[in-house]
């Protein structure tokens, strides 16, 4: 079990370590506006998560088994992640970012300097410490006499089927993109035929598994809007609806709307003649009604 004692936070350790996304995402916007080339900032993603537990660890030297494995869940997430957006990336700005940069150089380039370093290089930096809120808190209470408990190891089981599912989804999407015979369709099979975004959801799962090793730890029951956050994040703004909406008008997505679950994998569901009747009519280019998605 976890130590009821608080160990003794040195608030310069903290507040250093807890600077390092900034700091970090502060280059990195640099680099972008060199570049020209704001999608750099995704790549940087996971080691904004790295970065404040490595500090504080490594200064405070509160190194025992539970911060050793919440850190080692974490770096594997991170590093896996910045591999695969990099292998992806392609040199290219992504559309996102393109928009992005045009909606904002239309009103001038001190107008996008600043908003651009804001909205994507700041608030990433303090997305990433809201959602790094629970391994935080095991690097800085759980303590050298810390047990590791069935806690502990429900939240590593937790995690490790989020990152697989993660890691399966996207390793078969890229492989999918890569074979040029399969541009402008749908990927529908290996986790993908049983939700439509399983790399968001194995994302949400990760987290809810480290917030569950927080629990383990003093009050880190406390620290569930980090998990909360980041499933509310890409399930509602910034992952789901995007891809979503860019798939709108493609009667094979509409399809796949209908026999796939959008975010919690489930069993594919057959469509109805009358649901078919109004992909077909999308297909054919004639007026549609809103398709229901259950």
């Amino acid at each position: 079990m976890a130590s009821t004692e608080d160990p003794t936070i040195d608030p310069t350790k903290l507040w250093v370590s807890l600077s390092t996304p900034l700091i970090a995402n502060t280059i990195v916007y640099i680099i972008a506006q060199l570049k020209k080339d704001n999608g750099i900032v995704d790549i940087m993603w996971g080691q904004l998560f790295v970065l404040p537990n490595l500090v504080y660890l490594l200064w405070s030297q509160n190194w025992n088994q539970r911060t050793i494995l919440t850190f080692a869940l974490v770096s594997l997430w991170a590093f896996r992640l910045s591999a695969h957006i990099l292998m992806r990336h392609g040199g290219e700005e992504d559309y996102r970012y393109q928009a992005m940069r045009r909606k904002w150089e239309a009103k001038g380039k001190t107008y996008y300097y600043i908003v651009s370093y804001l909205f994507v290089f700041v608030m990433q930096a303090v997305f990433s410490l809201v959602v790094n809120a629970s391994a935080l808190y095991v690097s800085l209470y759980s303590t050298k006499d810390n047990v590791l408990g069935p806690l502990d190891y429900a939240g590593v089981v937790v995690f490790l089927i989020g990152f697989l599912i993660q890691a399966a989804a996207d390793a078969s999407l890229y492989s999918f993109k890569k074979d040029p015979a399969n541009k402008g369709k749908i990927i529908k099979h290996n986790v993908w035929r049983y939700s439509r975004h399983p790399n968001y959801f194995g994302e949400s799962l990760m987290w809810w598994g480290i917030y569950l090793i927080a629990c383990s730890v003093g009050k880190g029951y406390w620290t569930f809007y980090s998990a909360l956050f980041i499933t509310l994040l890409v399930r509602f703004v910034s992952g789901v609806p995007l891809l979503e909406r860019k798939q709108k008008k493609n009667p094979e997505f509409l399809k796949y709307m209908q026999e796939t679950n959008v975010f919690v994998p489930w069993f594919v569901r057959k469509i109805n003649d009358n649901e078919e009747q109004l992909i077909d009519k999308k297909e054919n280019g004639e007026n549609y009604g809103a398709v229901k998605n259950d």
